[in-house]
């Protein structure tokens, strides 16, 4: 595993933008709207010393908006919001939420599960969300890097604290990133790689890609044509077909971007307030997503990338980040209920969700136990 540049990292997160001396709520819009917004939006505080700064007329629920790390120094309390305190934000965070830790001192905890995740490589072994993590590293490519994404995707899915799942079995791949040909061409090795594991007697019971299948440069400038683009999708899908169908009849489910989508979103809670209520994603605008049940993302905390023990408070949600989550679920499902397959599982997570008041079905772990554990015989897609 490529060990980190931590000083060409926090360069990149902090070399965009300058902070104020006196930061106020109209700063941070400001910010978030201009064209440094995604960044501002993905690194926000990370890194900064505000020692010497003013954050006094900043509201905690802007502060909401903005992520911040462990590495973050911050000024005096005399100028800092009214009821704001990081370190409590980053404690809080530390918990899957939703009442999975009361199942995990049940002991459904994932143990005895086999999973995959694909994504980039992650950043350090030695970081306590992994420290008793059962992880094993594989790299069929000597050129991968690491990359923030992937601490994400691994804390929320088998993280000590974090994680749904923090006693499974789980197989990651480190793969490629930015070229898409590249990283769909190695998507399908590690694909093949995962099929010939579980022929050979493996019992790899789900597959976590935290993005799409089909990765090609040309899609996105076609989506304009549905007829080129789903023709094109299509061809890039042939090679994956066997291997899918394969996989699903050994009793292994591929979960990327779509699948996911298809039943499951995710959703942010009220980190400012103390953790209570939900809302959708402001990128979903005004869509209607009550039909989805949520995981909770944006407001939670994951490893902080150049920290061998920090943390990264999260403002938004996403869908890579919560992927993990059902497939988390998925995993205590199935150590409660081994035949249960993925289709069973979503349609379970559906009919014991709640929907709020703010239009967010949330999903509810302990009833999905409870549903599955009666649920026997093999029932497998065909």
């Amino acid at each position: 595993m490529q060990q980190i540049n931590k000083t060409h990292w926090v360069r990149i997160i902090t070399q965009d933008f300058e902070i104020p001396k006196i930061v106020t709520n109209e700063w941070i819009d400001q910010t978030l709207s201009s064209d440094r917004g995604d960044r501002f939006n993905r690194w926000g505080l990370c890194h900064r010393d505000l020692s010497k700064h003013d954050l006094s007329g900043v509201s905690k629920e802007y502060l909401a908006k903005v992520t911040f790390n462990s590495s973050t120094k911050w000024p005096t309390q005399d100028k800092m919001p009214k009821d704001f305190d990081p370190n409590i934000v980053l404690e809080r965070g530390k918990n899957p939420m939703l009442g999975i830790k009361k199942l995990h001192e049940q002991g459904i905890d994932g143990s005895g599960v086999t999973v995959a995740a694909i994504d980039f490589g992650f950043q350090s072994e030695k970081h306590p969300e992994y420290k008793g993590s059962n992880i094993e590293l594989v790299n069929l490519f000597d050129d991968t890097g690491t990359h923030f994404h992937s601490d994400g995707v691994l804390a929320n899915l088998c993280g000590q604290n974090v994680g749904i799942a923090p006693k499974a079995n789980v197989v990651y791949y480190n793969t490629y990133q930015g070229n898409q040909d590249i990283v769909h061409g190695a998507q399908i090795q590690i694909l093949q790689d995962i099929l010939k594991r579980v022929i050979g007697g493996e019992k790899i019971r789900a597959v976590n890609i935290s993005g799409p299948l089909v990765r090609n440069h040309k899609l996105h400038d076609l989506r304009k044509n549905i007829e080129e683009y789903e023709k094109m999708k299509t061809e890039l899908m042939q090679p994956l077909v066997p291997v899918l169908r394969e996989l699903q009849e050994l009793g292994c489910e591929v979960i990327d971007s779509e699948r996911f989508g298809r039943d499951f979103t995710c959703c942010e809670i009220d980190t400012m307030g103390g953790g209570n209520g939900y809302k959708k994603p402001d990128w979903y605008g005004n869509k209607d997503v009550s039909d989805k049940v949520s995981f909770v993302c944006g407001g939670k905390i994951i490893p902080e990338f150049t920290s061998d023990s920090g943390y990264k408070y999260e403002n938004s949600s996403c869908f890579s980040w919560t992927i993990p989550q059902a497939v988390g679920m998925y995993t205590l499902a199935l150590q409660q209920n081994p035949n249960l397959n993925w289709n069973q599982f979503a349609e379970i997570a559906k009919s014991t969700s709640k929907l709020t008041e703010n239009g967010v079905r949330i999903a509810q772990p302990a009833a999905i136990i409870e549903k599955v554990k009666p649920q026997l015989g093999d029932a497998r897609d065909k």
